[in-house]
């Protein structure tokens, strides 16, 4: 009898460490898959760059390749997640004005300094500890927008300008002017669809022998309407506009159909492919093609 009762609670003790067992494995799984689908799919980069250059040097690339890939981008983006080109800086006074349509309480004004064309909010983003927070209704997506009508393009302003905007002025109905002034005025009303602000509190403690530069000093632009303030009087401008390019999708994309697309302009290595391009160019800039794993 008490071999048996001994048996017995030696069962019932195996019983329960492996209800433990199978419970831990089970909540480690869970845990797992969902870490898994909080951080989504992964995100893969597909640069562009010029034959010959240095790795992360400026391209210098002409704007024609990307007002002909913004032009194409249903095609693309049926499989990219994103396109993300930029300009040159420009200086403000000194190659593009600021103005605004409406009065605003600018006293720190003097902090815009600089101007950008962009295709996509990453640029924005990577500027450090970034957050954009875009205008109910809008979204990335806007800045490859090709405008008609009366918004003629839409711009992503610093967050503490939103903090100076005019009385009765609202924040959903905001409109800034650019202005390419020589050789006589060039204008564009840029629609403001977002706000970045910048986490710099860790900056100086990362590296206390480094200044700490307010970095919220730039206004960012849809590129195809920035553009056009130079396309009136600066074509030259146009032919070394572009200073990056990278095109980015997610696991599961149908990358071949990618590589197509962008085999219509670039060579798929080092080597300079013979003939002309999709917009009737050479073969100056390359794309290294991801590794299947």
């Amino acid at each position: 009898m008490e071999k048996d009762k001994k048996k017995a609670k030696g069962r019932i003790a195996i019983f329960i460490i492996a209800s433990i067992a199978v419970i831990a494995g089970a909540v480690l799984l869970f845990m797992l898959l969902g870490n898994k689908e909080e951080e989504g799919p992964t995100v893969h980069e597909i640069p562009v760059q010029r034959i010959g250059a240095e790795e992360g040097s400026s391209l210098d690339m002409p704007y024609e390749y990307i007002r002909s890939m913004m032009n194409r981008q249903e095609s693309l983006l049926k499989n990219a997640e994103d396109i993300e080109a930029q300009t040159i800086v420009a200086k403000k006074t000194d190659d593009i004005a600021l103005a605004y349509s409406e009065p605003w309480n600018l006293s720190r004004d003097e902090k815009i300094f600089y101007l950008q064309g962009v295709t996509s909010v990453r640029t924005i983003e990577r500027k450090g500890n970034c957050t954009v927070t875009f205008i109910e209704g809008y979204d990335s997506s806007y800045l490859m927008q090709k405008n008609e009508g009366a918004v003629e393009g839409y711009a992503i302003l610093p967050e503490w300008m939103k903090d100076n905007i005019a009385p009765g002025y609202k924040v959903d109905n905001i409109s800034i002017l650019l202005i390419n002034k020589e050789p006589r005025p060039v204008f564009k009303e840029f629609k403001v669809i977002g706000f970045y602000k910048i986490d710099t509190e860790d900056i100086g403690e990362e590296n206390s022998d480094t200044e700490i530069i307010e970095p919220e000093d730039t206004i960012y632009a849809s590129m195809y309407s920035y553009v056009e303030l130079y396309t009136a009087f600066e074509e030259e401008v146009l032919d070394s506009l572009i200073t990056s390019l990278t095109i980015y999708y997610e696991d599961g994309a149908d990358v071949s159909s990618i590589y197509s697309f962008m085999n219509d302009y670039f060579s798929d290595s080092e080597t300079k492919k013979e003939g002309q391009n999709w917009v009737y160019m050479d073969y100056d800039f390359c794309y290294i093609p991801m590794t299947e794993q």
